[in-house]
């Protein structure tokens, strides 16, 4: 999913991360959906606004609450279906269970 977001005055059009590239910061030790609010991310932060937007020289030039609000709406998209996107105001989406609680076979059983 895509977006145009107003940041620093100029307009953004922003994606949530692919598979690959989370699979990819993970490897480097950067893991989105466990992150630490009390960590330092700046550079999981400037990683992921580099992969998204494909430079990130402008970054230095903003404030530090329009960046980490950059980086929290490409978090955003990076785990959130468009439509899940547009009705949950920042919540994720919790994955789908059965009544047991285990997680649903997506296809048929052999």
């Amino acid at each position: 999913m895509e977006k145009t977001i107003k940041i620093g005055g100029r307009d953004l059009r922003i994606r949530g991360l692919t598979w690959g590239e989370k699979k990819r910061l993970k490897a480097e030790g950067h893991n989105l959906a466990k992150l630490d609010p009390y960590a330092d991310n700046d550079e999981l932060v400037e990683k992921t606004i580099e992969i998204v937007c494909g430079d990130r020289a402008f970054l230095d030039d903003l404030p530090s609450s329009e960046v980490y609000r950059l980086f929290g709406e490409i978090n955003r998209l990076s785990y959130l279906t468009e439509d899940e996107a547009k009705n949950s105001n920042g919540r994720q989406p919790s994955p789908p269970t059965t009544s047991s609680g285990a997680a649903e076979s997506a296809g048929p059983q052999g």
